[in-house]
C-alpha cells in the first residue's frame, strides 16, 4: 500500500508532506477549541456557578491555567506548521497523561481524552516516519 511513498516518488512525498501539514492544522483547531473552552471557565462563562474558576481547588486552577496557555500556544504553533508547536503539544499531552494517571484522585481520569491523545500521537509518528523515509531514498 505504501510502496509508492517509499520509492522516493516526488509526488508521493509532496502528498505525505501535505497530509502531515493538514494533520497539524486539524490538531491545531482541536487544541484551539480546547484552549478556548478552558479560557471560558477562567473568565467565568459557565452555566453552573459551582464550575466557576474561583470555586475550583487551587490544584485544579493551576492545571486549568496551564492547559489553557499550552493548548492555545500549541494551536498557534501547529496552525503555522512550526516545530515548536509539536513540542508544546507533546509537553501538554505528557502533562495531561501525568496528571490523569498519577493524580486521578485529584484531577479525575478521562479515558476518551487519553485515547484521543494516543491516537493523535500515533498518527503524527506514522506520518512523520513516512515523510522521513521518503527523504532517505
Amino acid at each position: 500500500m505504501f510502496e509508492q511513498f517509499l520509492d522516493g516518488d516526488l509526488s508521493a512525498r509532496r502528498y505525505l508532506i501535505s497530509a502531515l501539514e493538514n494533520f497539524m492544522r486539524v490538531l491545531g483547531v482541536f487544541l484551539l477549541l480546547a484552549g478556548l473552552a478552558r479560557a471560558m471557565i477562567i473568565f467565568g462563562m459557565v452555566p453552573n456557578p459551582e464550575d466557576a474558576f474561583l470555586a475550583l481547588s487551587a490544584e485544579r486552577r493551576v492545571l486549568l491555567v496551564f492547559f489553557t496557555v499550552f493548548n492555545l500556544t500549541a494551536a498557534v504553533g501547529l496552525w503555522n506548521k512550526m516545530s515548536w508547536g509539536i513540542v508544546v503539544w507533546l509537553i501538554s499531552v505528557g502533562a495531561d497523561f501525568f496528571s490523569q494517571i498519577f493524580f486521578s484522585g485529584t484531577f479525575g481520569i478521562s479515558p476518551l481524552t487519553l485515547i484521543f491523545h494516543v491516537i493523535m500521537i500515533i498518527i503524527y509518528v506514522i506520518l512523520t516516519m513516512l515523510v522521513r523515509r521518503t527523504r532517505l531514498n
